[in-house]
């Protein structure tokens, strides 16, 4: 099934493009309820409440609006499956919480090289210390754009088959 998702890597290595594509595949191909927290329009890119970007048939969007108003909203609202929000921040990790506890998978991203940079970030060590992601994907930092890394919720490295490398 879904697990809880942290996408981390520099900035520029396609974090947002892999939660654009997560949409939509959560969305057309498994067929579950999405709710897309873009608070800079970078995900589904709404022009007029229209998506540029194919983010899926059941996905629903809120853009311009900070993700600590728009995913309690999208969850009291929506009631999605899966709550989809690019690069967390210092007030973030509350509502992702909340919204793991209201048993909403949350795909997210974050800006760091490693595990290790990750974890010294005061805005998601707690959610680190909760053991709120059940999975964590580290993309290249340098060369061809690809999987570096995949860990679970204990930070236990998973094998998978292309490390883009």
């Amino acid at each position: 099934g879904l697990k809880h998702t942290l996408i981390i890597s520099p900035p520029g290595r396609g974090k947002t493009t892999l939660l654009r594509d997560a949409a939509r595949q959560i969305s057309d191909i498994y067929e579950k309820t999405v709710a897309i927290a873009d608070e800079r329009g970078e995900i589904a890119a709404c022009w007029m409440g229209i998506p540029q970007n194919n983010v899926g048939c059941r996905t629903d969007i809120l853009d311009a609006c900070p993700k600590t108003k728009a995913i309690p909203l999208l969850i009291r609202s929506m009631a999605p499956d899966v709550v989809i929000a690019d690069e967390i921040g210092t007030n973030d990790a509350e509502v992702i919480e909340d919204a793991h506890a209201a048993g909403v998978k949350v795909f997210s991203s974050a800006h760091g090289a490693n595990l290790t940079d990750i974890m010294k970030r005061p805005s998601v060590s707690a959610l680190f210390a909760k053991r709120i992601f059940e999975r964590y994907i580290i993309l290249t930092s340098y060369g061809k754009m690809g999987i570096n890394a995949v860990y679970d919720e204990n930070f236990k490295s998973l094998s998978i088959e292309d490390h883009g490398n």
